[in-house]
């Protein structure tokens, strides 16, 4: 997929609706609060990582949702699921330069990649709001902070990302 300067990409608009037809299989998904299973879970791995390759490339992210619950594989207070159609993650391209993005995927990892010409310098500089909850569970309503600094004129923008993380462990249902 290709963004070129100015545009957007959104995953759902992309991948469209996840079913079988497409290859999509059952995995496991939080719906309502509670840990089940449905066809396309797990897409929430590449949002997650196309989430931070976005946010340390310097691009902007105007929707996203993070889970309900912290997932600890997952950067904590950065990431973000899906959820056809309602639940989307878009990431904007602010640059001069087009980017392209190249996911790779293993049977346990996925690699998102952007290729472009380096425009700005981005990172975390600051998170708040971490409480502690069942069973030493990591929650509250997150803040985190971004400088993004552009290299040719030395111009900083800051943006805040939120989540809000239950703190307490959804239930399972179902196999």
């Amino acid at each position: 997929m290709y963004i070129p300067p100015g545009g957007s990409f959104s995953v759902n608009d992309f991948v469209g609706q996840r079913t079988e037809e497409k290859g999509f299989v059952s995995a496991p998904v939080i719906e309502d609060g509670v840990f089940t299973k449905d066809t396309g879970g797990g897409i929430s791995q590449y949002a997650t990582t196309l989430f931070n390759a976005s946010f340390f490339a310097g691009l902007d992210i105007p929707r996203y949702k993070a889970h309900s619950v912290y997932i600890s594989r997952y950067p904590f207070g950065r990431e973000a699921t899906l959820a056809y159609p309602g639940v989307d993650l878009k990431i904007s391209n602010p640059s001069p330069y087009g980017v392209m993005i190249w996911p790779t995927y293993t049977d346990t990892s996925i690699t998102v990649s952007l290729y472009s010409t380096k425009w700005a310098n981005a990172d975390q500089t600051a998170q708040t709001g971490e409480k502690e909850g069942e069973g030493g569970l990591r929650c509250g309503n997150i803040t985190t902070q971004r400088t993004t600094t552009v290299i040719a004129t030395g111009a900083a923008t800051n943006d805040t990302f939120n989540a809000s993380y239950v703190c307490k462990e959804p239930e399972t249902k179902g196999d």
